[in-house]
């Protein structure tokens, strides 16, 4: 591989096209040029020339000198690396925004939507990335009380997920209760306002909500079950109620 060929793959690492790519490499290496010297030099068609310059203009790779003929030269490396980051800023923060918006929008049409009388089911939770969202979603819905039983793998895993949201739910006055096993409590940065519970009992990973809602890990698979079914949440609390 030549050095032209190492740089226009890096180029192409960060996204620019193989025409992009070989465009700025040319000029960066034989300095100012013609679209005519572009073509020959950077092996581009001649009349995609202007259109790949113009391309490489927006993205702050390329400046323009007017005359006759025009020529084109290479913005320093630095430069240009720091111009096209500014736009991928700018590209991702619009981006983001437009999913925020259908995500209200989404939000609207859930709410407007959702039956009075509240549902039941069991939903599979069944990769890391859901599960985590799920858990920090379910304990935002709490309004009177949370009843949390982690055995130590689970405790590892995930206590750092929804600790925020466990000290969040006691700020707005859910009673939180945390079962954990003995020994363990000084691994973990437990909320002041937290009921913590040590037991030697084997502890299932559950977690209660309001006696409505639950969730119900799946030891050593990264999985759960999120079931809400105000009756079976309600076994699950009695289940517990030993070391409660």
């Amino acid at each position: 591989m030549n050095y032209m060929d190492e740089l226009v793959s890096l180029l192409r690492s960060i996204g620019l096209n193989q025409y992009e790519a070989r465009t700025y490499s040319s000029l960066l290496l034989f300095g100012d040029l013609t679209a005519g010297e572009l073509s020959n030099r950077a092996g581009l068609p001649r009349p995609r020339v202007y259109d790949i310059v113009n391309n490489l203009v927006k993205k702050g790779f390329v400046l323009v000198q007017p005359g006759r003929p025009v020529k084109y030269r290479a913005v320093p490396p630095k430069e240009a690396i720091d111009n096209y980051i500014r736009l991928k800023k700018e590209e991702f923060d619009k981006e983001v925004s437009k999913i925020r918006k259908v995500g209200e929008e989404l939000q609207r049409v859930d709410i407007a939507k959702k039956r009075e009388k509240e549902g039941t089911g069991f939903w599979l939770l069944n990769t890391d990335n859901i599960l985590r969202s799920r858990l920090q979603s379910l304990i935002r819905s709490s309004i009177n009380e949370i009843v949390v039983a982690l055995p130590t793998d689970f405790l590892l895993e995930y206590y750092s997920v929804i600790a925020p949201y466990l000290e969040e739910a006691t700020n707005r006055g859910v009673r939180v209760r945390l079962i954990i096993p003995k020994g363990v409590a000084g691994t973990v940065v437990i909320p002041g306002d937290v009921d913590v519970i040590e037991t030697d009992n084997e502890l299932p990973p559950v977690i209660l909500v309001d006696s409505k809602r639950a969730f119900v890990g799946i030891p050593k698979e990264n999985k759960g079950v999120l079931i809400e079914h105000p009756e079976f949440s309600k076994s699950f609390k009695r289940m517990l109620e030993s070391v409660l």
